[in-house]
C-alpha cells in the first residue's frame, strides 16, 4: 500500500514495536503444527466468508482446508475461479502480505502455489509461533479465547481467556452434571464459580461474552432455560435470546470472579453471523450493572461503530478494543480512529487483535494492516499541526501495547511471582 510521506515516517517509526496481540483464537503450537499445511491455509478462515458470498459452495471449501491429502495443483483448480473475485479484499490481504513479504512472491498463481505449499509446510514445525509471533511481529504475548484447549498453551505467550458465554450451552451444562450436579439452578452457579476459580489459577487472563440483551437475572427463567439445556432436543429449539435469562444469572456470578481478581471481560459485538444479536449497545445496562467490571468492547461493533464508540466514551469501565477491525474494513477503521482520538480518551483503546485460529502467518500481514491505520490516522493529525511524530509515535505505543498491558493486567505481580 501507499502511504503518504507523513503517514510513511509514523509508520516506520511504529513498525518495530512490542505488541500486545489482544484477541487470538490460536490452537496450541502441536495442534498446528499436527497439520499438512499447504497455500490455502493463507486463505483460511475469515476468506471464508467472502469465498461464499464469490460463490465457492461449503463443500468446495471443506475440500480445501481439511483434505490435507490433495495435491496444490488440485486445490488450485478448485480456487482458482473464486480467487481472482476476493484477493482484492481486505481478508485476503494478509495472506498477500504473506507471500510477498516472505516468500517473496507478488501473488499466488498456478506455477507457484506448488512451492508457497512447500514452503508453508517446511516451516510448519516446532518454534513456528516463536518465529511468527515473537521474531517478525515482536508480539510479547497474545490473549487467546478458545476453551477446547486451555490448559494446552504455553502461558508465557498464549494467555487464555474464560468464554463464559459457553455456560448458557447443553455442553457446560452436561459437565457440570457429571460433576455430580444435581441440575439445580444454585447447584449449577456453585460448579460455575468453582470453574472460574479452578481457570484462574492455572493462567486464565480475563473472561469472554458475547454483547446480549442483559437485565437483571429472574430465577425462575434462568432454571427453566437451565431445565430445557439438560435434554438436548429442547437445547435444539432454543434461539440465542432464550438464553440469556441463564447468562444474566451466570455472568452476575462469573463477575464476581472477576471482581475479586481484577479480570477483564472481553465482549464481542457486532460484525459475524447475525450482528444484530450482538449489538454493542446491549453493554450499556450490562456496564451500568457492575460500574466496578472492567469491559473491552471488540471490534467496535462493526456495522455499529459510532454506538460503541460512544459506549466507550460514556462508560468508565467500558474499553474499545479495534481486534479484527482492520482486516473487516481498513477504511473505516481509519475514519473511526479519528472519531476515536476526538471522543475516547487516549488510555481506552487497543489498536490490535489478528483473530485466527489455524493460520498464524496471517498475524504478521493483519499487524501491518493494524499499523497502517493507526499510522494514516495520525498522520492526519499531524499535517494539521495538532501534534508531531513523536506524540503520535508515543500514542500508538500506548494503543499497540501500553494500553492492552494495563487494560488486562498481563504484568500483574502474581503473574511475575509465577514466572
Amino acid at each position: 500500500m501507499r502511504l503518504s510521506a507523513t503517514e510513511t515516517e509514523l509508520f516506520e517509526a511504529i513498525r518495530g514495536i512490542r505488541v500486545i496481540d489482544a484477541h487470538e483464537h490460536l490452537v496450541p503450537e502441536a495442534v498446528r503444527t499436527a497439520r499438512k499445511v499447504d497455500f490455502f491455509v493463507l486463505f483460511s478462515h475469515y476468506c471464508a466468508a467472502d469465498l461464499a458470498s464469490a460463490g465457492m459452495s461449503p463443500n468446495t471449501y471443506r475440500r480445501l482446508q481439511d483434505d490435507e491429502e490433495m495435491p496444490a495443483e488440485e486445490k488450485w483448480r478448485l480456487f482458482e475461479p473464486y480467487y481472482p473475485m476476493v484477493r482484492h479484499g481486505s481478508y485476503a490481504r494478509p495472506a498477500r502480505i504473506w507471500l510477498k513479504e516472505v516468500l517473496g512472491f507478488d501473488d499466488l498463481t498456478a506455477a507457484n502455489c506448488g512451492e508457497v505449499s512447500k514452503r508453508l509446510q517446511e516451516a510448519n514445525c516446532a518454534g513456528l509461533y516463536e518465529r511468527v509471533l515473537r521474531d517478525r511481529c515482536h508480539i510479547e504475548s497474545a490473549l487467546v479465547d478458545n476453551a477446547e484447549h486451555h490448559a494446552e498453551y504455553d502461558m508465557d505467550l498464549l494467555r487464555p481467556l474464560w468464554r463464559v458465554t459457553d455456560l448458557a450451552f447443553g455442553h457446560s451444562v452436561r459437565a457440570y452434571l457429571a460433576s455430580g450436579g444435581a441440575g439445580t439452578l444454585d447447584g449449577y452457579l456453585h460448579w460455575v464459580g468453582a470453574r472460574g476459580e479452578e481457570l484462574r489459577q492455572v493462567g486464565t487472563f480475563g473472561l469472554k461474552l458475547i454483547s446480549f440483551p442483559y437485565s437483571r437475572p429472574v430465577a425462575d427463567e434462568a432454571e427453566a432455560v437451565l431445565e430445557a439445556l439438560q435434554d438436548p432436543e429442547r437445547e435444539a429449539r432454543l434461539s440465542w435470546t432464550d438464553r440469556t435469562p441463564l447468562l444474566a444469572a451466570v455472568c452476575d456470578r462469573a463477575f464476581g470472579l472477576a471482581r475479586r481478581h481484577s479480570l477483564t471481560v472481553a465482549v464481542h459485538s457486532g460484525v459475524w453471523g447475525d450482528f444484530r444479536e450482538s449489538h454493542p449497545c446491549h453493554l450499556i445496562p450490562l456496564a451500568m450493572a457492575h460500574p466496578d467490571v472492567r469491559f473491552d468492547l471488540f471490534h467496535l461493533g462493526m456495522p455499529f461503530v459510532r454506538e460503541a464508540v460512544l459506549v466507550g466514551k460514556m462508560f468508565p469501565n467500558v474499553s474499545l478494543n479495534l481486534c479484527w477491525n482492520a482486516v473487516v474494513s481498513p477504511e473505516l477503521t481509519v475514519r473511526m480512529l479519528d472519531e476515536c482520538l476526538d471522543m475516547v480518551p487516549l488510555n481506552n483503546l487497543i489498536a490490535f487483535g489478528a483473530d485466527y485460529r489455524i493460520a498464524v502467518e496471517k498475524v504478521y500481514g493483519h499487524l501491518v494492516m493494524a499499523k497502517e491505520c493507526v499510522a494514516r490516522a495520525l498522520a492526519k493529525r499531524i499535517d494539521r499541526g495538532q501534534m508531531d511524530v513523536p506524540e503520535a509515535t508515543a500514542i500508538a505505543q500506548r494503543w499497540f501495547y501500553d494500553n492492552p498491558v494495563a487494560i488486562y493486567g498481563l504484568h500483574r505481580e502474581a503473574w511475575a511471582r509465577r514466572y
